[in-house]
């Protein structure tokens, strides 16, 4: 009762000394008056909202949330067990009005009861389709450590919806997220997974780790087949196909883990291990069920294929085929930086002459302003949906470049543009590359400053 009458008795004083009686205050806040009785001098006093009190505090003439502490104090009192609707709302309040600081003593009261795990998971799931991701962020830590089913479905989306918001441009923290996150990865529902997978894959590739990109490969290889072959099922039976919230076409789940492996072993340099994977993403036309939307990116994919052959080609050695890659380059200019990274590549493993490739991509490859866009990642943004993928390639091309610039021994304004953006971009966002790039800087540094227009 003590924790009730404190809140009652801060409200009263109040209200006496503004010179408010019971009725007068009734008609100023516009509460029932026999309500307000009941709250204030009822024996036991009856539980406020949070919508009453903010209703009083207004009509006080005090700020937002004033007394929310000794409401808190009343919601979990030894009198009272915590309601969880009661609480929700003060949690949405408190969410509204930015107060982070009790939130999380809410929600340590809240997980003395066990039982309320669900109901925090659940207004977290809320918050999130109401595109507020990053306010369920401490609901979803919460979930975490208190969870005590470390098998449940809620703890492994929790660690999903983690995983995905706290993705960055800086490739080793994704890294670390990844390491936290993958053992829950089976754990989630198909939709989650499918997308988890994918995001797994892609982070791998910023850190170069290959063999882990072709295992999350191929485990969303398995589970977009699995997919698919039960709506085929559904659809020859004429049972209605009841599609799930995929965050993209169901195609692009199976096309994505086979243009993941072909480049994976496109980059661990087995080339015929890797040209059979060309062909099953280059037409998919054959897939069922399809809409606008996966008929798009399946016309996609057949694009990505006509270029990843070229790529293929190059870097085994025809280098006749480069008059054709220039071709369809100009064609589709969205695709010039991975592209120039392969192109730069095969340029240094077989002495090929770009420079009037470089030449024409002029702008793309030497934005304006190159550090600031490092920086900021506004260049990234600009061209790639996935920052952390642009910013590796940004860094992969600049380091080829380097290269390419160092085996002609040339020198010129563009080149010290280059190994600023890169030492700086590597020192920011992939210190992994460090060591990879400390004997190129010390062998590019020692070459004669003869700057060639």
């Amino acid at each position: 009762m003590k924790h009730r009458i404190t809140l009652i008795t801060e409200l009263e004083s109040e209200m006496h000394k503004q010179g408010y009686s019971l009725s007068h205050f009734s008609k100023v806040s516009g509460i029932n008056r026999g309500i307000l009785s009941a709250t204030l001098n009822g024996n036991p006093p009856k539980l406020m909202s949070i919508t009453q009190l903010d209703t009083m505090v207004k009509a006080l003439g005090k700020p937002e949330s004033w007394l929310y502490e000794l409401f808190i104090e009343q919601c979990f009192s030894e009198e009272n067990k915590a309601n969880w609707r009661r609480v929700r709302a003060l949690l949405l309040r408190c969410i509204e009005l930015n107060r982070d600081d009790l939130i999380g003593d809410i929600l340590n009261l809240l997980m003395e009861d066990p039982i309320h795990v669900a109901h925090v998971f659940n207004l977290a799931e809320e918050l999130v389709e109401q595109n507020q991701t990053v306010v369920a962020m401490p609901f979803y830590e919460c979930v975490i450590e208190n969870e005590r089913n470390y098998h449940s479905e809620r703890l492994a989306i929790s660690h999903y919806r983690l995983f995905r918001a706290r993705i960055s441009p800086i490739i080793e923290n994704n890294l670390r997220l990844a390491m936290v996150f993958h053992p829950f990865r089976n754990r989630l529902p198909d939709h989650f997974r499918l997308e988890a997978l994918l995001e797994l894959a892609n982070i791998y590739y910023t850190v170069q780790d290959w063999n882990m990109v072709i295992a999350c490969s191929d485990e969303l290889n398995i589970l977009s087949n699995i997919i698919y072959k039960q709506d085929c099922k559904r659809r020859k039976k004429k049972i209605a196909v009841s599609t799930p919230s995929f965050t993209r076409p169901l195609v692009t789940y199976y096309a994505q883990s086979h243009l993941m492996k072909f480049v994976a072993l496109e980059h661990m340099e087995k080339y015929d291990e890797a040209r059979p994977y060309l062909k099953e993403f280059s037409d998919l036309s054959w897939f069922e069920g399809l809409d606008d939307l996966g008929k798009e990116h399946v016309e996609k994919f057949k694009i990505y294929a006509l270029f990843n052959e070229l790529n293929l080609e190059l870097l085994t050695g025809h280098t006749d085929k480069l008059v054709d890659y220039f071709e369809l380059l100009k064609t589709h200019p969205g695709e010039a930086l991975p592209s120039l990274l392969i192109i730069s590549k095969a340029a240094n493993k077989y002495d090929m002459k770009i420079d009037h490739i470089l030449t024409y991509f002029d702008d793309i490859i030497y934005p304006n302003d190159i550090l600031d866009y490092i920086h900021q990642a506004r260049f990234l943004r600009d061209h790639y949906k996935n920052i952390p993928i642009g910013i590796s390639r940004y860094i992969n091309i600049y380091y080829q470049l380097a290269l390419y610039q160092c085996n002609r021994n040339v020198y010129d304004e563009k080149l010290e543009k280059i190994l600023l953006a890169l030492e700086t971009s590597v020192e920011k966002y992939n210190r992994g590359r460090i060591m990879d790039c400390l004997e190129l800087f010390k062998k590019l540094r020692e070459m004669p400053r003869e700057y060639k227009d």
